[in-house]
This record gives C-alpha cells, structure tokens and sequence, in this order.
C-alpha cells in the first residue's frame, strides 16, 4: 500500500527495506495486526532501531513532521530528554516508547520533529525527543500503549531488526 492510506483507521506501511538491501538499512514499516498495529524497526546500530521505532510509532499518531525546522538549523520545537531503565533491550524498548507516548501526550498530541537516542545499553536507554511548539497537534490513531506482544529485539544480518505492537 501507498504511505499514507489507511487499513483499519491505522496507517499503512512505509517504504521499507527488502532481503536484497543491507539488513543495516535504517527505516521502518508498519505491520498489520487485527487489534494492534506492530512497527518493525531497522538500523545499523540499537540506538538507531530505536530512533526509527520512535519514528513508526510517530506516524501512527499522524505525528511525524521531520524537517519542521528552518533552513541549516536544528528543529524548531522543544527537546525533552528520555531516559528509561528495564532489564533487558525489548523492555527498554516498550518502556521508551511508552515514555515517549505519555510526553506527546503531555504536550497536547505535540509532532515530533527529531529523535536522537545518545546510548543503549543493557538496562538503559538515554536521548532526547524534539516535539513542535507551532503546529497543529496530532491527528492519528490513538495509541494506547507500546506492548510485548510478539516483541522482538535483536541482531539481524549486520545490524539491528526490533518489532514491537501498540495497542491502538
């Protein structure tokens, strides 16, 4: 499906990688699920799956708005640090999520514009969320909750491959 057309209310799948491109890839893609909708993250490093699950959980609250900024700037919004502990990398990565969703939430279904995840480590996830101050609030699927239905976090070929579903 086209980015942007809707199965369920939810958003379809974006452009994502295949088994012919680098596992390395960074992006993501929605999943299809009856209750839930999974995001399906991949990048090079663990810091950069969870930048790009981040950013799928974004587009499923019609709250992603990349390159909100001025021309050779910084984005213009505000950035709010992020840091969670758990005790393994798929709770880190539920619990990050959902840390993420409460402060969208907080700020009146605010758009992120930038995700920047400094360090993960075994029990500990630290970075920032940039949220905009100017523009309309979001407009997507009511997310509940980033859940551990079939969560999946782990080594994939080169890089890093993390599926996780939200309860919409």
């Amino acid at each position: 499906m086209a980015r942007g057309s809707t199965t369920s209310g939810a958003p379809s799948a974006a452009p994502s990688s295949t088994a012919s491109e680098p596992a390395a890839m960074a992006g993501f893609e929605l999943l299809a699920h009856t209750a839930d909708v999974g995001v399906r993250a991949r990048g090079a490093t663990l810091e950069e799956v969870f930048e790009q699950a981040t950013l799928g959980l974004a587009e499923v609250l019609g709250a992603l708005a990349p390159g909100r900024a001025p021309p050779g700037g910084p984005p213009d919004g505000e950035r709010v640090a992020v840091e969670v502990t758990a005790g393994d990398h798929g709770a880190l990565l539920v619990d990050w999520l959902n840390e993420v969703l409460w402060l969208h939430e907080a700020r009146q279904h605010a758009a992120v514009v930038a995700v920047r995840v400094d360090q993960v480590t075994g029990d500990r996830a630290a970075g920032g969320v940039t949220f905009s101050t100017t523009g309309p609030p979001a407009d997507g699927t009511f997310v509940k909750a980033a859940t551990y239905h079939q969560l999946r976090v782990g080594r994939d070929g080169g890089g890093w491959l993390a599926e996780v579903y939200l309860d919409v």
